[in-house]
C-alpha cells in the first residue's frame, strides 16, 4: 500500500490553499517528527506483570511479545491453567502500558491532553483446557 496518491492529493490541496514551499517544508518536517515519535513509541519495549509479580512479559509498543519470564515461584506454585492466566494478564499489562505511552505521545505531539475517561479494557481470559485436550488427543492418535 502506497501513500503516494494521498501525498499528491495533500500537495495539490496545499497548492490550492496557496501555502508557500517554506510552510510546506515546515509542515513536512513537523509531520516527520511526529511519525518518528510514534515509531519510537511502537518500538519501545514495555514491561508488564501478573497480579502476583511472578510472571513478567516484555512487549513492544506495537504489541509484539519479546520476552516472557516465569519465576521459579510461578512454575512451582501455579497449575497450568493458573500459569496460563498469569501469562495472559502479564501480556495485557505490558500492552496496556504500551497503549498508555502511545496515547501520551500522540496527545503531546497533537497538543491535546490525554483522555482521562478512557475505560479500562475488558480483561482477556485464556482457558488452556481446550488446547491441552487437543494436545492429549493428538498424542493418543500418534501412538
Amino acid at each position: 500500500m502506497s501513500d503516494v496518491p494521498a501525498f499528491e492529493r495533500a500537495a495539490h490541496e496545499a497548492e490550492r490553499a496557496a501555502l508557500s514551499s517554506g510552510s510546506l517544508r515546515a509542515m513536512t518536517e513537523q509531520l516527520n517528527g511526529v511519525l518518528a515519535r510514534i515509531t519510537e513509541a511502537q518500538e519501545t519495549v514495555y514491561e508488564g506483570t501478573d497480579d502476583t509479580g511472578t510472571v513478567v512479559v516484555r512487549a513492544t509498543g506495537a504489541g509484539r511479545v519479546e520476552d516472557v519470564y516465569l519465576s521459579p515461584q510461578a512454575v512451582r506454585d501455579l497449575d497450568a491453567q493458573a500459569l496460563g492466566a498469569a501469562c495472559v494478564t502479564a501480556v495485557g499489562d505490558a500492552r496496556m502500558r504500551a497503549a498508555q505511552a502511545l496515547t501520551a505521545t500522540i496527545a503531546e505531539v497533537s497538543g491535546q491532553s490525554a483522555p482521562v475517561d478512557v475505560p479500562a479494557p475488558v480483561p482477556q481470559t485464556y482457558d488452556p483446557a481446550p488446547a491441552a485436550e487437543a494436545l492429549r488427543t493428538a498424542a493418543r492418535r500418534a501412538r
